[in-house]
This record gives C-alpha cells, structure tokens and sequence, in this order.
C-alpha cells in the first residue's frame, strides 16, 4: 500500500469488542423465578429477552450491574449452547487504572532468557529491532486498546472504560469475555497449550475465534433489534492508536480475532457446537491451521530443524520455563510483509498489496469488522515448520532460524520475499555464492543492525544473524567446518 489510512482505520475497526456509554438511574428490575427446566436462555432471575428501562448517562448502581451481567450469561449461553457452572464477578475499570495495575498481568514480565528468545524472534521478523524490548511494545500497545480481559484459573473478568470514573459502555466487550470465563469453566483454558508464538496463536485462533463468533451473533441481535441492550457500539472507543503504537506486533497478535471466526464457523457448520467443544481436548497446533481449516487434525505441517555449530564464545539461550526455541508460524510470517503497509519507515515502498492483507468492503472501502486482515499472502504459502534459536555472548546476542516450506517454489517465493524486506529495511549485499547471500545493516535510520546470512536449500531457508559479518561463522559455523 502507498498511504497510511488503513493503520488509523483499521484500529477504528478492530479495537471494538464492546462500548457506548452507558448510565442508569432507575432500580434495577425485579429478577424472574426460575423456569422449571433448565433453559439457556435464562439467567440468575434474568431472560435474555428482559428489557431494561436504563437512561444511559452516569453508570451503573450494583443492582443495575448485577442484572445487566445475568441477562448477558443468558445470552451467552444461548448463543454458544453451553451453560455457565457458577456466576462471574465483573469489575469495571478505567484505562488509566489499567495502565496502573494490569500492565504486567495481560503482558507478563519474563525471565531473562525468555525475554532474549522473544526479542530475537521478533528481531527476526524484522518487527522489532535490537535498540527495543519486544515485551515493553506489546505492553505499550495493549494500554492502548486493551477493552477487556478475562484471567483464567483467577476467574476475574474486567471491562476497561473509556470513561473516569469507569462506567459499562456496552454489552459486547462484556459478551466476549464472559464467553472466556464460559471456556474456562467447561474446558479449564489453563490447562491448554502455551509454548512459541504459533502455538498460542493455533490455541488462541480457537479461543477467541469461538468468543468473537458469540460476540458477533449478540451484536446482531443488538443492532436488529431482537434484543434490548444497554448500546451497541459505532465506532472506536479506544480511540487512535498512541504515537508509538507498532502495527507489526499488533497484526501478529490479533491474528486469532481475524482469523479465529472462520475457523469456528467452518468446523461449526459441519458439526455443530459439539465439534468446537471437542477440539479444547485437542486444540490446533499451527497457526496455518487456523487459516486452512480443512488442515486442522491433518499431517500437512511438521518440524523444522536447527543444528547447534557455535564456536564456545557464544552460547544457546535457554529459558529454564518453556520452549528453548521460537517458532512464528504462517501469522508471524504474514506479519512480517505487512507491517511494511503501516511502519513509518518506508511504506512507500510496502512489500505486498494492501489488498492481500486488508479486508474491505468493496462498496464502502471500510474493512471487514468480522476479518478485517488476511493471513494468506503468496511470501507464507506453503509454510510447513520454522525453528529459531537464539545465542548470547556477553551482550551480544545472534540467531538461526530454519524456515521450511512444502516445496522448492513456495521456499524460493519466501527466499526472494525476505531478500526484499532486508533491503527494505537498509540491508546491502556484501556477499552473493548461489543460493547464499551476506548482507549487512547499512542505513544509519534502520531500526535493525548487524549482519545477515540466508541460504536456501531445496525447500528450506536457514536465516543467521550476528553483530558483524566476521560474527556470522562463528554463529553458525560451516557444515564442513
């Protein structure tokens, strides 16, 4: 793409989950007797259907609260065919409060080797470079449009408001997350696979691909009139994203949002919810399942390889909790071209269309609010397995990441496609043998540094990088070496 708009417009779309304003002052309405079967449609004395007689202007009373959260869970459970085991507590904060108390809980500070993996993926993905810590700029981001959340195995839901003092601006944040706490009663989120960047996004392309499918049915309902609801959001209430918000983790984060729905749809269409409730015993693996759903449960995919040929000076970085290695999958590769539709370094120059990535509407020119991105570009195709592991000497730190495609083609698309992002981002060639290249960081505004060696063999391309190109052999030494 050769303009900006789509990073203002695109967060105008997505940041919304749920929001309005919303203020009560009539008392609470009185709660209905139980029904005499156990029905979906009702809960906690509250129906689905109930209308509340609320003048949406300065919050809600707890009474007021507590009948609008019922009224929701029965909704929830009728629209996703399951029933809650026991009441959720909703808190509503503001985001200034969340900036204050929740930072380091939806963005968890990691050990140190942990930290060194994941700024070197993201370092790999050329999203993120070395004078930066990957963890400080997804945290940054989520103060930026965080709406909701909801914490597993703590069972706390929380709203984050607009307003201060924080107030419910609407039901369909509310919808999502209570779809969460739902999953976690039933099938205990915590006990799902945690690991790479493509394992939570294959996971969490479930997870919230069955929330976003609930909450999009209740927004329906919402805006058809169907149901009574506290609003129904037009537009964005987190507002523009901050100065230095980054679009490229951003996109490699909302994967599961955009991807998840059609995921759920597609498995849901041909068995039931009974299917969706079966696949938390057996959750996707790779994100490229998520965006092939007929690949879910198949051997298409498998592992990549990266064999350990340092010289002593440099030393495997290992996290003493989880993976000792990093794997992106198709959503971090996908990532990785489309941040160049939206960085301010050089979009003039973006790798791929902005029509390969973004979703619009072809009337309105607005994208999608149920996909608005697709993580199908011809770079990722035929992804089969990445592998990335990350090395530290001192303060220097280096990688090798094996990238491993279905075949030649789809790994020679790849190899070219990376070629052109490391220019992209003010790499020059110092070196050229066949399918092997030495580059180097030349360009003094570059984010990124160092130098750079890509070979493809056959079906794979082996990425290396170090502080200098007198570095690069003592990272990954010669096969015959």
């Amino acid at each position: 793409m050769k303009r900006r708009p789509t990073a203002a417009i695109a967060l105008a779309v997505l940041l919304v989950l749920a929001g309005c304003s919303a203020g009560y002052q009539s008392p609470a309405p009185e709660p209905a007797p139980p029904p005499d079967d156990e029905q979906l449609g009702y809960y906690d004395g509250y129906w689905h259907n109930d209308t509340f007689e609320f003048d949406a202007s300065d919050g809600l009373t707890e009474g007021q609260q507590e009948a609008v959260v019922s009224r929701a869970m029965a909704r929830v459970q009728l629209l996703r065919n399951q029933r809650f085991e026991e009441r959720v507590d909703v808190d509503i904060i503001s985001r200034r409060e969340y900036r204050e108390e929740f930072g380091n809980v939806t963005t968890p500070t990691p050990g140190e080797n942990t930290r060194i993996l994941q700024n070197t993926q993201y370092e790999a993905l050329l999203l993120v470079g070395s004078d930066r810590d990957s963890v400080d700029v997804r945290r940054g981001n989520r103060g930026d449009n965080v709406l909701g959340f909801y914490q597993p195995g703590s069972e706390r839901l929380v709203i984050v408001s607009e307003s201060d003092p924080a107030t419910l601006e609407g039901e369909l944040t509310l919808a999502h997350e209570l779809v969460h706490a739902l999953q976690d009663q039933r099938f205990n989120l915590s006990s799902l696979p945690t690991g790479t960047m493509d394992t939570v996004n294959a996971r969490n392309g479930l997870v919230e691909g069955d929330a976003t499918v609930v909450e999009n049915a209740y927004r329906r309902n919402c805006e058809s009139g169907e149901w009574e609801c506290v609003s129904v959001d037009t537009g964005s209430s987190a507002g523009a994203p901050g100065e230095n918000f980054h679009f490229g983790v951003y996109y490699a984060g909302f994967f599961p949002y955009s991807e998840g729905p059609s995921f759920v749809n597609h498995h849901r269409e041909r068995g039931g919810w009974g299917e969706i409730d079966d696949m938390y015993g057996d959750v996707p693996d790779t994100s490229a399942e998520i965006v092939y759903p007929r690949t879910y449960g198949t051997d298409d995919y498998g592992t990549a390889t990266v064999a350990d040929r340092t010289d002593e000076e440099w030393n495997r970085v290992a996290p003493t909790n989880g993976p000792d290695y990093a794997t992106v999958g198709q959503a971090g590769l996908v990532s990785m071209f489309a941040y160049t539709l939206a960085d301010d370094y050089d979009r003039e120059n973006a790798l791929i269309d902005s029509g390969a990535f973004y979703n619009r509407n072809a009337t309105t020119g607005r994208l999608d609010s149920t996909r608005p991105f697709t993580y199908d570009v011809s770079y990722a195709e035929g992804w089969y397995a990445d592998r990335l592991h990350a090395y530290a000497a001192g303060d220097e730190t280096a990688y090798v990441w094996n990238v491993t495609f279905d075949d030649r083609a789809n790994a020679t698309e790849f190899h070219g496609g990376h070629a052109d992002l490391l220019e992209y981002w003010g790499a020059e060639t110092v070196e050229t043998r066949e399918e092997s290249t030495v580059w180097r960081f030349t360009a003094a505004d570059s984010p990124f540094d160092g130098a750079v060696w890509v070979e493809r063999d056959g079906r794979s391309v082996t990425v290396v990088h170090a502080p200098t190109v007198d570095d690069l052999g003592d990272v990954y030494a010669p096969a015959d070496g």
